[in-house]
């Protein structure tokens, strides 16, 4: 597809409509930004926060249409674009695989997203580079945050008759193996897995998980009730709490601080994108929402 006939398309997609006849709220350089697209948001608003005053929800919602019309112009003109099968990956990995999209307004929505995005990121993401001596003086200033506490290493049965807790409890404390006990007894979803839970430290997981830290390595515990049921535990192990280092932090650390130099970077881009381009709004229309 050529670049002109790309950026015709990408306008027409952003615009909502075809109808010229349609009222509109407002003009971004030549490409009209339908009025119903910005009652349904206001609406939508409104429904949510009923509270919120009306004339500050339409003038924050018409900015973001008429920022996002502003970059999608900007996109089109430098043949950015996004496919329909890249939609259909981004609404799967927001919603998981057995979802059907039942609104077609919605998916347009994400597709806009997108490609406002990638043409962001294209021309942001050379001057979002964070200085190595920025990650290791951020890293220094938090690293108690990145501390991993003592965690346990816990298996765990299930059941819900206290009678029959005891005495699988009891088979536990005689040497058979946990694992089955779990497999053949247990109520709790991890039961096909030995009853292994992921490990937890203090207070990750309701109270009565925490009994299992006054186990030893091998130790099995009493039975404890929970809402949940009887429980039985096993202790495994226990990985005692450490300082992760710079190095092992340094993605994580790079990852976060590019993304929020990246969000302060595009606001200052899109600014200027609206600084130059021509902008006109419906006041006549505007009048109908407030």
């Amino acid at each position: 597809m050529k670049r002109s006939v790309l950026a015709v398309f990408l306008i027409a997609l952003a615009c909502g409509s075809g109808d010229s006849d349609q009222a509109w709220v407002a003009e971004v350089d030549g490409v009209r930004i339908a009025g119903s697209e910005l009652a349904r948001l206001v609406n939508q608003r409104l429904e949510d926060a009923p509270e919120a005053d009306r004339d500050d929800v339409v003038t924050e919602e018409l900015n973001r249409l008429v920022s996002a019309q502003v970059a999608l112009n900007h996109a089109a003109k430098a043949g950015i674009s996004v496919s329909d099968g890249e939609v259909e990956v981004r609404l799967r990995q927001l919603h998981g695989e057995d979802w059907s999209d039942e609104d077609p307004r919605y998916r347009d929505t994400v597709r806009r997203e997108m490609i406002v995005d990638r043409v962001a990121l294209l021309e942001l993401a050379p001057r979002a580079k964070i200085p190595e001596s920025a990650l290791q003086a951020y890293f220094d200033e938090h690293k108690t945050e990145y501390a991993e506490p003592e965690r346990a290493q816990v298996r765990q049965i299930v059941i819900e008759d206290r009678a029959k807790a005891e005495a699988v409890q009891a088979q536990a404390v005689a040497g058979a193996d946990f694992a089955e006990l779990a497999r053949a007894n247990s109520i709790a979803p991890e039961a096909p897995d030995g009853g292994e839970l992921p490990p937890f430290a203090r207070g990750e997981l309701p109270e009565a998980f925490d009994r299992a830290f006054e186990l030893e390595p091998g130790g099995v515990s009493a039975v404890i009730e929970s809402p949940y049921g009887f429980h039985v535990f096993l202790l495994e192990s226990v990985i005692p709490a450490r300082e992760p280092s710079f190095d092992e932090m340094r993605a994580r650390i790079e990852a976060e601080l590019g993304q929020r130099h990246l969000e302060e970077l595009r606001g200052e881009w899109l600014r200027g994108l609206r600084k130059n381009a021509e902008i006109q709004t419906n006041e006549s229309f505007l009048e109908t929402l407030r």
